[in-house]
């Protein structure tokens, strides 16, 4: 269990949207809180799930495994997010995994739960407010790949592994390769050129941002 003041971003999750301060609380109150020091598969693709996750802290990784093997990384979810609402209340099995990155915190919500507290309209209402969001996050995703150059893609995706309040990103080069779409060797000259440009910091296990703006691209 957590403290009302502890809510944080959650009190502007979108699935919450409409509901008054106290029937806010009154929800949260009851969901359980887990904490993940490592990375830790909440959600697992093709498979079903008794609870939704919301985000208190942290970030999670929204991961598709395709069949031979890929895993790409489609959307890194941080606070005020919601995951697995869709395919709870659908009884279908997960289309992605969700994996927590170091130090996330989430509130565990049954669907009981949920249907307890958020009225049926207004459920419908913010479900689909958030499939909108994601459908226009999957049309950008689809125009980066299309139209975007290695380093473009790259500096979005440090954007938006970072916050203004955490501007640290424990990322591999090996990883954000394999992100990005591009060899180990073609990343560390990326990463060499924003370092030189003060763009970034290369620390022991992460990239620090040190300008957030200048890695922000409009799609």
């Amino acid at each position: 269990m957590t403290t009302p003041i502890e809510y944080g971003p959650l009190l502007d999750c979108p699935l919450l949207d409409g509901l008054s301060r106290e029937q806010k609380d009154a929800l949260l109150s009851e969901c359980t809180l887990q904490r993940y020091d490592a990375p830790t598969d909440i959600l697992r693709q093709g498979e079903t799930t008794p609870v939704m996750y919301l985000i208190l802290k942290g970030r999670v990784e929204v991961i598709y495994l395709d069949k031979q093997g890929n895993a790409a990384v489609l959307h890194v979810a941080g606070p005020g997010e919601v995951l697995g609402e869709v395919e709870g209340l659908s009884g279908t099995t997960c289309s992605s995994s969700c994996r927590t990155l170091p130090d996330a915190i989430v509130l565990a919500c049954s669907f009981e739960l949920l249907l307890k507290h958020i009225p049926p309209a207004l459920l419908l209402r913010n479900s689909a407010a958030i499939m909108q969001t994601r459908l226009t996050r999957d049309n950008e995703l689809r125009a980066i790949a299309q139209f975007f150059s290695v380093e473009e893609r790259l500096r979005m995706y440090l954007h938006q592994f970072t916050t203004e309040a955490n501007r640290e990103a424990r990322l591999s080069q090996s990883y954000l390769a394999s992100m990005v779409g591009c060899s180990r060797q073609t990343i560390n000259k990326l990463l060499g050129d924003l370092r030189r440009d003060g763009v970034i910091e290369i620390r022991r296990g992460a990239i620090a941002v040190l300008d957030r703006g200048r890695l922000k691209i409009e799609v």
